[in-house]
Parts: C-alpha cells; sequence; structure tokens
C-alpha cells in the first residue's frame, strides 16, 4: 500500500514533514519562532519553577506575556507519540494547582519585571494583572490522528478547561531530504477548545454499528440475494476478515484502521468503494470508476453490481484491495 506522506512543494523545492529528534529540539525552534507563534508584541519567558499552596513544584516550559491581550500564557511543549495521560494531563494540572498560589503568582511578577525593565515599560500592577489572567498553550508536533475513533489530545483539552482557558498548537517542521538544515519550513495554527473540537471532525470519529436488517430491508429480493452471496465471498477472502455494519454502510476489515472495502446497499444494486494501489490495480472489464479521497472517505475506487453472475469477477477486484491494505508484504 502506498503510504500517506505530508509535503509541501515550492516552485523549485520539495519538503517532507521532519520528525523531531526530542521535545528540546521542538522547544528549540518555539522559542525561536516565539514572535511568530505568539505576536510582535509579545516576550518569551524560559522554564520557571513554580508550587502550589502545598509545595508541590512543577516547571512549565517557557511563559509568554501577551501585551496587547494583557495576558500570560503557560508553555508546554510535548509530542503525540509520548502517553498524553501521563505527560500532559499531570503536568498542566499542576500548573493550575500552581498558579493558584499568590506567593507563585508573586515570584513570576517579580521575574518578569526584572527581565523586562530594560526593555518594556510596564509597572508591577501592570504585571500583577496579566499574571492573574493566564491560558495554557500545548505546543506539539501533532494534534491527532485522524484514522482514530477517539482523539486523546482533544479529550485531555476538554477536561483541562474546565479549569481555565486551554489552546493547542500543532507545530511541525519541513525538510529537504529529510535533515534538518537552514532551509527548512515551519507550519502551525492555534486552536481553542472550540476551534480543536470543530476542526476535529474532519479526522476523529465514533462510529456506530447497527443490525444487518437494517441495511437490507431497503432493497429488493434480487438485491438482497446477491449481497448475502457476495458477503459470504469476501468474508472467505482471509480468516481474519470481519463484517462490520456502520450506520450507513457495511465495511469489511481485519481491523478498525485496515478496512480495505465498503458497500451500501442500495434498492437495485450494491455501490462498492475499494482501497487500491493506482498503479498495480487490474480492472479487465473496466467497471470501476476513480474517486477522490477526502479526510473522512479513504477509498480510491467505485463500482455498482445487481447481478450474481458478476460475484465472482467482483473479488478478484476486492482481493486486490486486500492484498493493498492488509497483506503485510505489501505494506511500505
Amino acid at each position: 500500500m502506498l503510504g500517506e506522506e505530508s509535503i509541501i512543494v515550492t516552485k523549485d523545492e520539495k519538503y517532507h514533514l521532519y520528525s523531531y529528534e526530542n521535545e528540546i529540539e521542538l522547544e528549540r525552534m518555539i522559542v525561536e519562532h516565539s514572535s511568530e507563534i505568539f505576536g510582535k508584541n509579545t516576550k518569551y519567558f524560559n522554564k520557571r519553577k513554580i508550587e502550589s499552596k502545598s509545595g508541590f513544584g512543577t516547571t512549565p516550559d517557557g511563559y509568554v506575556i501577551d501585551f496587547d491581550k494583557k495576558k500570560l500564557y503557560i508553555v508546554e511543549v510535548e509530542l503525540i507519540k509520548h502517553d498524553l495521560r501521563r505527560h500532559v494531563l499531570p503536568q498542566i494540572t499542576s500548573f493550575f494547582m500552581a498558579l493558584q498560589n499568590k506567593k507563585s503568582q508573586e515570584k513570576l511578577v517579580e521575574i518578569f519585571e526584572e527581565e523586562l525593565k530594560s526593555s518594556y515599560k510596564v509597572s508591577k500592577e501592570e504585571l500583577k494583572s496579566i499574571v492573574a489572567n493566564q491560558s495554557i498553550i500545548i505546543l506539539i508536533d501533532e494534534v491527532g490522528d485522524p484514522m482514530k475513533e477517539i482523539n486523546p489530545l482533544l479529550e485531555i483539552v476538554n477536561f483541562l478547561a474546565i479549569h481555565g482557558e486551554v489552546i493547542a498548537i500543532p507545530f511541525q517542521t519541513y525538510v529537504k531530504d529529510n535533515k534538518l538544515s537552514p532551509d527548512h519550513v515551519h507550519l502551525f495554527k492555534s486552536f481553542t477548545r472550540e476551534e480543536l473540537e470543530k476542526e476535529s471532525k474532519k479526522w476523529s470519529f465514533k462510529w456506530t454499528t447497527v443490525a444487518p436488517e437494517k441495511h437490507l430491508k431497503k432493497a429488493t429480493k434480487d438485491i438482497r440475494d446477491v449481497f448475502i452471496e457476495f458477503s459470504k465471498k469476501v468474508r472467505c477472502i482471509a480468516p481474519n476478515v470481519k463484517e462490520v455494519h456502520r450506520k450507513n454502510w457495511i465495511t469489511y476489515q481485519t481491523s478498525p484502521l485496515k478496512n480495505f472495502c465498503t458497500v451500501k446497499v442500495l434498492k437495485d444494486s450494491l455501490e462498492i468503494y475499494i482501497k487500491v494501489d493506482q498503479n498495480m490495480f487490474i480492472d479487465r472489464n473496466e467497471i470501476t470508476s476513480d474517486i477522490k479521497r477526502t479526510p473522512t472517505w479513504t477509498f480510491d475506487k467505485v463500482f455498482t453490481i445487481n447481478s450474481q453472475k458478476d460475484i465472482d469477477y467482483v473479488i478478484s477486484l476486492i482481493e486486490q484491495a486486500y492484498e493493498c491494505v492488509c497483506d503485510s508484504k505489501n505494506q511500505k
């Protein structure tokens, strides 16, 4: 199966998505480009330890003062490959606890006042007001996998938003020749909780299942017979093939992330969608049509059948889809 890859193409160059070695590397890039991320009239401060009233210490990856919004952002830098529940959730909960401590707020005011006195004209009272107006920013290399049914980052952001504003910013770097060099490109966009939830609908789903009869009741008896024979032969392609009845279609898969064929039962036909390698796919009878993938419908070909005499040929096409998606020999 051809792997999906994010690429930025210019007139002269091609840039591929870079995988950060660690959080420190990502953090350095964020500090370097803080004015582009947070705005021109902002100031980025390095790590400073703060404590809750009970003495629980925590050290955010950074702080940002936005002088236009009169706001303090507490920065957490994270990689999506880490366990977000163990990394992000306890860390930001500790931030909220520490920032409720007046002594921690006073300590930050003193630090900011000292560092700003030579470059910004801001009074101590203004700083107190800014520090009291806090938000959390999670800077992360990716907001989530578009093929996963549940998005952990969204779940964490929604939970943490009970305590205050939380903003997620996916920060990505694109490089030439798959290595970091001075000639690189950064891509980022900020999401408030509401924006992240709205955006997530494009790539995060919670599927529901229905009884098989729901699909078949609208079809003629001939089409129901076609489906029964078709279903039996698709499930015989391999022992691990499962038939799952979704709300509006029936899918054939070996796992939730490896669905190779989907069927919509219409009144007078079966509408069948398959995933294929366009360079290898063979359709001698030319019954399939190309379709363009979307974030929510990742199929390459569509065709219809309405007779049992077509099933054997159709299975030869679906076998190619199975080999493309589910056969480990074809995974790259």
